[in-house]
């Protein structure tokens, strides 16, 4: 779903997704507080859409780590490389660079952790 016209309305929906209360959200987003219609807001089938599309989109955000880009960057590049085009293994190449930047940082970092420890 894309972005809600009414741009109060997007508000109240990406305060919400963050998990601020609903009165809270209304009143930010810029409606007179304390009329208690920020449930009815809540109820609109668009703004409900939009609530939870954003939190899911925050959930995968979450669930993401490092190990898990570099896999998704890994099968990205499989499948770039499987085109058999110039465009392809290239962007298989670049794919397989990012994905070897990160597993070297994520490796630093590790170090680093475990130096701390021996300290």
């Amino acid at each position: 779903m894309p972005i809600l016209q009414n741009h109060r309305h997007e508000a109240f929906a990406q305060a919400r997704a963050k998990g601020t209360r609903r009165d809270d959200a209304y009143e930010d987003a810029g409606f007179a507080p304390g009329n208690d219609h920020a449930w009815r807001l809540e109820a609109r089938v668009e703004v409900a859409e939009r609530i939870a599309e954003l939190r899911a989109a925050r959930a995968d955000l979450s669930e993401a780590n490092v190990e898990s880009v570099i896999a998704a960057l890994l099968r990205l590049a499989r499948a770039s490389e499987a085109l058999e085009t110039p465009a392809g293994v290239r962007e298989a190449r670049l794919t397989l660079l990012e994905a070897c930047r990160l597993g070297a940082n994520l490796a630093h970092d590790r170090d680093t952790e475990r130096q701390k420890r021996i300290i």
